[in-house]
């Protein structure tokens, strides 16, 4: 799966392809192996991350093993700014989703590459923009929409993230991660959405028979 879906009912931010020749070319490229962390929750927030290749899986851990699902990071996502700019410790756990190569961008990195191009700094304030009217999003689809409805927000956005159009790949395991919800929730969902003539099902993934409209009623 592709960026952060659980987040992507904003519009969100992602370095470009130059942006990421800037970065590649001003900083040591880390790789990381599948499940390995790039971080974890209470780590100290010196630097943020960005994702040049593969798939960084973003979440928190329980005390008791258990992990909720915020999202997955794709090429050209940034994530650990909140923490980076505000102090705070690391918010989230982190760790690769597959293979994965990521820039960690500290202080000095980040003031050498404002003074080679000072759009980073526009960047980064539209990055933490975004971040805050997802985050207002949320809140509000949690409070006033049905699961069948977040659901299919959920699954527009991907869509429309995805060079696979109107087929979206993921479990429904994932997608209940993603949502927030059990596995059995997101399955009476889809029924339901499959009953309207929104979505199809098939093996591994779900078609979106219609990419338009407010609701699925």
């Amino acid at each position: 799966m592709q960026r952060t879906y659980h987040f992507a009912m904003a519009e969100r931010s992602t370095l470009s392809p130059h942006e990421l020749v800037q970065l590649t070319a001003s900083a040591r490229v880390r790789d990381f192996a599948d499940g390995q962390f790039v971080q974890h929750q209470g780590d100290p927030g010196d630097a943020f991350w960005a994702v040049v290749d593969g798939h960084v899986t973003i979440g928190r851990f329980a005390k008791d093993g258990g992990f909720t699902h915020f999202g997955v990071m794709g090429r050209g996502d940034m994530f650990g700014e909140l923490a980076f700019f505000t102090g705070v410790p690391r918010q989230v756990d982190a760790l690769a989703s597959g293979s994965a190569r990521l820039v960690a961008v500290d202080r000095p990195l980040l003031r050498q590459l404002m003074a080679a191009d000072v759009g980073w700094a526009e960047l980064l304030l539209r990055s933490l923009s975004r971040q805050l009217a997802s985050t207002l999003d949320i809140i509000d689809s949690e409070r006033r929409l049905s699961t069948p409805d977040r659901l299919l927000a959920m699954l527009r956005a991907m869509a429309a993230d995805s060079a696979g159009g109107d087929r979206i790949t993921a479990t429904q395991q994932q997608l209940a991660d993603l949502l927030g919800v059990s596995r059995v929730t997101l399955g009476a969902a889809l029924r339901i959405l499959a009953g309207a003539g929104q979505v199809e099902r098939g093996y591994g993934h779900i078609r979106l028979l219609r990419l338009d409209g407010d609701g699925f009623i």
